[in-house]
């Protein structure tokens, strides 16, 4: 059976890349499909604002003329920029468990990046740290929360046999409900902090959303700036964050603190729409008021944090606590409430998975961001 990899550069094969997926996961209830529409956008240069400062080549392997499996490689050249690296990023990897396939893909990527000066391969991103990335590798019996990635477990072993090798874990951790006992400490010293007033706080609404998420993607630049892999939006991609979390966000579970009128820390839990997202297999159409009616219920009672920042200057003053003990409030309050899911987090930031734990967080998934030296 004859393996070929090839450039996806006609609109024929670009749809194979896209479609791909679908055949990969055919047998996989847990994965949640993509909007194909929204993904084709993020992939195309010229119509996502991730590309005006970023390069790509995608990949296509088949066997005997059957799309097997993908890959793009990827160049962030704001982010080499900022951190003053040579990282070549691979992503939106997927393939059959065809070891042959795999490794072809991967080298193929490796040599359009080194062609393109670049010493080591970081993946999977897609494309970026700001978007979907990590590999799952603890956790496969549980389904995504929304923009958060599901593989098979044999993915792992696909890279790992071509030498790639782990660089960063990303954990995320599960508040439920009805396990929700934080330690008599915790109430204490969030007690404490209420009394002292040193801040204010408020959720958003419509006739300040826009400005607060603004406010929000600049506090999380400030905070993650010395972060592993931290990678700054542009004002374009920020806008256009801006413009999909207003389609989802619930502004109830969307808080910004203030220190005399300045925002110093902010914490926004979307909605889990990953089970509507399965519902609707990839396409937007009639159908999806009805699917998102029979999603409701499942929708409402999950969640996930997916922006939290607080200006460093405010760090030791008792915020972190705060946020999450505001979270944790407006979600007893909420009869439908039924957990969240706290993702992604650094392994290396330890400071907030203990955080996490005091607050009854339980990890349960953990996924991989992958490193291998290009000369290698």
């Amino acid at each position: 059976m004859s393996l070929n990899v090839i450039a996806a550069r006609s609109e024929a094969e670009t749809g194979q890349f896209m479609d791909l997926p679908w055949s990969i996961y055919a047998q996989s209830p847990l994965w949640t499909p993509p909007i194909k529409s929204q993904e084709r956008e993020l992939l195309t240069p010229g119509q996502h604002p991730f590309w005006e400062n970023a390069r790509r080549r995608l990949f296509l392997a088949l066997r005997d003329g059957r799309p097997v499996g993908r890959i793009a490689a990827i160049i962030d050249d704001k982010y080499n920029a900022y951190a003053g690296e040579t990282c070549g990023a691979f992503g939106f990897f997927e393939c059959e468990n065809d070891r042959e396939a795999a490794h072809a893909l991967l080298d193929a990527a490796k040599n359009w990046l080194a062609a393109q000066g670049m010493t080591f391969m970081r993946g999977p991103l897609n494309p970026s740290t700001n978007y979907t990335c990590g590999l799952l590798v603890d956790g496969f019996e549980l389904a995504p929360t929304i923009m958060m990635p599901w593989n098979p477990p044999y993915y792992a072993e696909l890279l790992e046999s071509w030498h790639l090798r782990k660089e960063q874990d990303l954990f995320a951790y599960l508040i439920e409900r009805k396990n929700f006992n934080p330690p008599e400490w915790l109430h204490e010293e969030v007690t404490r902090l209420k009394k002292e007033g040193h801040f204010t706080c408020r959720t958003s609404g419509k006739a300040t959303l826009t400005q607060d998420i603004r406010d929000m993607f600049t506090l999380y630049k400030e905070s993650w700036a010395q972060n592993w892999g931290f990678s700054p939006l542009s004002d374009a991609e920020a806008e256009q964050h801006v413009k999909e979390l207003k389609a989802v966000l619930d502004t109830d579970f969307f808080v910004l603190f203030f220190h005399n009128g300045k925002p110093a820390a902010g914490m926004v839990a979307l909605p889990d729409m990953a089970p509507l997202l399965r519902r609707l297999n990839g396409k937007l159409g009639i159908t999806a008021p009805w699917h998102w009616w029979q999603a409701r219920s499942e929708i409402r009672g999950g969640y996930r944090i997916i922006l939290f920042g607080i200006r460093e200057e405010f760090r030791l003053m008792g915020l972190p606590l705060l946020l999450l003990d505001y979270l944790m409030e407006k979600a007893h309050q909420n009869p439908d409430f039924q957990w969240v899911e706290a993702s992604w987090v650094l392994e290396d930031n330890v400071a907030v998975n203990d955080l996490i734990e005091d607050f009854s967080g339980r990890l349960t998934k953990r996924y991989r961001i992958y490193r291998r030296e290009i000369g290698a």
